[in-house]
């Protein structure tokens, strides 16, 4: 397994200094939330420290790389290219670095737009990557709580808030955000 300096290193060479700043907000948040819930902190950590590798790709370049490693490329994904980044970013782990740990990847991988097959862990690391040290939104304390007290009532929140936000925006809403929130829902997570 790779240590968290090495990581470290090898992000801080190929993101900018904001985008690796909020990745140390999620390795902090991600561990915090590990710890809370009894989940093996580690692949978090590395997810943390993976997950916005291809975050600052152009739209062209996450296709192109998308296409090129064999990556499903959804019609929703090309009218938002920002959803492949994290699927791209498990390709990046596993080719650059040799990584192959299923709760690492899976977290990176479902990081973005989430899905109804996610993990106690890829929901903590969902929630930790919004819930991380410097974003500074108005419902982040309540967000913040929930996440403390109910995963699931914390994945339903901060889904709805995410999907308000692009519904505001004009952007397209992935799929599986839709389906996970059903699954919640269903599950009496409201």
């Amino acid at each position: 397994m790779k240590m968290d300096d090495e990581l470290k290193h090898w992000l801080k060479a190929r993101v900018s200094s904001e985008r690796f700043l909020h990745s140390l907000g999620v390795l902090e948040a991600a561990t915090e939330l590990a710890r809370r819930y009894g989940v093996d902190e580690t692949p978090l950590r590395q997810a943390a420290l993976l997950h916005d590798c291809a975050r600052e790709f152009s739209n062209d370049e996450l296709v192109a790389t998308a296409e090129e490693w064999g990556i499903l490329v959804r019609d929703v994904d090309r009218g938002s290219p920002v959803l492949l980044h994290g699927k791209v970013a498990v390709e990046i782990a596993a080719r650059d670095l040799g990584l192959t740990e299923p709760a690492t990847l899976s977290a990176v991988r479902w990081h973005t737009a989430g899905h109804p097959g996610m993990t106690l862990s890829d929901k903590l690391f969902y929630l930790a990557d919004v819930t991380e040290p410097t974003r500074s939104y108005e419902w982040m304390p309540e967000l913040k709580a929930l996440a403390h007290k109910d995963v699931d009532r914390a994945m339903l929140m901060a889904i709805q808030i995410n999907t308000d936000h692009l519904d505001r925006t004009g952007r397209v809403v992935d799929p599986d955000t839709y389906a996970l929130r059903e699954l919640l829902i269903g599950r009496g997570g409201v």
